[in-house]
């Protein structure tokens, strides 16, 4: 992905507060703590439509995965009898290939969305994962038959290890699976270890060599301190799975380096505050969750590390707030991602479940991530502000499809486009044949060729769709969300079925939820109590104006417990914060 250095538009800067300002914030009066990010953010999106993004996930799908699909640029995927694993666009109109960011991500999300990839279009593409697996290191790689025992600590490396273990997590029963994840669990040992954990980590660095056991990587300055939470979160999993508790000591110790040293860098971030968020439920020494929460938006550091999520960003009326992507600090724009942007909800959403004192704020931002998510495809852009909407009207006349990003302003000269839904491959020439593009001639590129192509059409970002839609639900009331706090809370203690509900308006909502087949009794961790005992099927819940709630449905009649400053039901937490 690249970003050039522009000239200064002001009409889009807001610089974040300064890191003076970064204290812990006063609890409102009802113990909702803010995010100084999220109430930069709209009370609504402008417009408000939200996309059903469980049936779509389902239905993307159905479609890239599907070895004879037909259209321009399709089939997306490559199954081969005679060698492991698959092949898939990393854009829908350049080669097939088989980096783990584009082909893991559409196995695990297929499965969060609802289908069973074991099984799609007579493809097993769970067996054909595992082909991503690297025995002499323990762990997944970006590429099949990746062996250097050097290992970046980047999308292209630490995260394909992440995306083996989410897999474990998806099919626990899998013995391959199983014996895999503990690999990784004992090099992600001897990475922290390497640099100096428990007692003095030191993770200002590119990754690791396994073979010198010292730091080693792809050169890739922006990541050098957003990487810490990566090694974090497989420590946190590599407790769940063998009990070694100095496996969280070393986690622990890892976020509050990580606190004092902040960072972000496309994903190897986005667990920061669930990681945070589970050691603190856990006691010991806490961590300090506004920081922590304060890296993961881009504030605070962001003259260093020039990511974050968009906030208080509109553009002649509209919102584009809570996507993920680089901003032009002096220069007041920036270029979202569409992978970032679909992930970050899934590791966000579920630290209300350890800390509901951040449901209010988690939700909010989660509701434009959501809504600003349908940008991303060219919905609700007209034909000037996206690269291919002469090919999309023919080929994908229901935007089910995601370009690479979305930008503040064209690739052109003259920026007159803002925003603009594009990609690098094009503007590059990467896998075009037709070379780099100078912002001068873009849109004359664009009117000759571009606009007729899926060049950034993007499946490498486009393909964690169901990071998002696994994990939303929408309700009968326009805005009000329902977000599952545990599906992507991967390697989680027990727990209960969970919601995040907010309501966003100005005035108190009533919402419907459907509880289910078998009567359950429902607990409000935001506002400490049981809220209905022994209800089925369709339940109506009050919500005040700008009030979020975190429901816990436990089976009606469960023994109710308090320990340890908990509430307990049935030796399960159901409030890790009860006082």
């Amino acid at each position: 992905m690249y970003f050039s250095t522009l000239l200064a538009l002001p009409i889009f800067f807001q610089a974040p507060a300064s890191d003076a300002a970064a204290t812990s914030p006063a609890p409102a009066a009802d113990g909702q703590l803010a995010i100084r990010a999220v109430e930069r953010m709209a009370a609504l999106p402008q417009p408000l439509a939200v996309r059903d993004w469980a049936a779509f996930a389902k239905v993307y799908y159905q479609q890239i995965l599907n070895p004879a699909a037909a259209g321009d640029g399709f089939p997306a995927v490559r199954v081969e009898a005679d060698r492991p694993g698959f092949f898939m666009k990393s854009y829908l109109g350049g080669p097939m290939d088989g980096e783990s960011l584009t082909c893991l991500s559409a196995v695990a999300g297929a499965r969060l969305a609802g289908l069973d990839p074991r099984d799609l279009d007579g493809v097993d593409y769970v067996a054909r994962s595992k082909a991503w697996y690297d025995p002499s290191t323990g762990i997944y790689r970006h590429r099949v038959g990746e062996r250097s025992p050097e290992v970046s600590a980047d999308i292209y490396g630490y995260w394909a290890a992440i995306q083996g273990m989410i897999l474990a997590a998806q099919y626990p029963d899998d013995g391959d699976f199983k014996q895999q994840a503990l690999q990784a669990v004992k090099a992600f040992k001897a990475i922290a270890q390497g640099v100096g954990c428990p007692d003095h980590p030191n993770f200002d660095g590119l990754g690791w060599n396994f073979a010198t056991q010292q730091p080693g990587g792809r050169s890739e300055p922006m990541n050098r301190l957003g990487h810490a939470p990566s090694v974090a979160w497989m420590l946190l999993a590599g407790n769940a799975l063998t009990g070694d508790k100095t496996l969280d000591d070393y986690a622990r110790s890892t976020m509050h380096w990580y606190s004092k040293h902040p960072g972000r860098y496309e994903l190897s971030h986005v667990m920061g505050p669930l990681v945070a968020a589970r050691l603190n439920a856990a006691g010991g020494e806490p961590l300090d969750m506004n920081a922590i929460f304060n890296a993961w938006f881009g504030d605070g550091a962001w003259a260093q590390h020039t990511w974050q999520v968009t906030a208080g960003r509109v553009i002649d009326g509209v919102t584009y707030d809570g996507l993920d992507g680089a901003w032009w600090g002096t220069e007041g724009g920036f270029y979202a991602f569409t992978m970032g942007s679909l992930q970050g909800p899934a590791w966000l959403v579920p630290v209300a479940r350890y800390d509901s004192r951040y449901a209010r704020a988690i939700a909010r931002y989660a509701l434009h991530a959501a809504n600003s998510a349908s940008y991303l495809t060219g919905l609700g852009l007209d034909a000037k502000h996206q690269d291919h909407s002469a090919w999309k009207s023919k080929w994908d006349p229901k935007n089910m499809l995601f370009y690479e990003g979305l930008r503040s302003w064209s690739p052109s000269e003259d920026r007159k486009l803002q925003p603009y839904a594009t990609g690098d491959n094009a503007k590059e020439g990467w896998f075009t044949g037709r070379g780099r593009i100078a912002p001068n001639d873009y849109l004359a590129q664009k009117a000759a060729w571009i606009e007729n192509t899926p060049a950034n059409i993007s499946l490498y970002m486009g393909n964690h769709i169901g990071y998002l839609g696994g994990i939303l639900q929408l309700t009968d009331v326009a805005g009000i969300l329902s977000w599952d706090c545990v599906a992507t809370d991967w390697f989680h203690p027990p727990a209960y079925p969970t919601r995040l509900v907010f309501n966003p308006h100005p005035e108190a909502k009533t919402v419907v939820l459907d509880l289910g087949a078998k009567p359950v009794d429902l607990y409000d961790t935001v506002q400490k109590k049981f809220i209905v005992a022994g209800r089925k099927g369709l339940y109506r819940l009050n919500l005040a104006a700008d009030t979020a709630a975190v429901i816990v449905s436990i089976p009606a009649g469960t023994p109710i417990a308090y320990q340890d400053g908990r509430v307990m039901a049935g030796g399960t937490v159901v409030d890790w914060r009860a006082q």
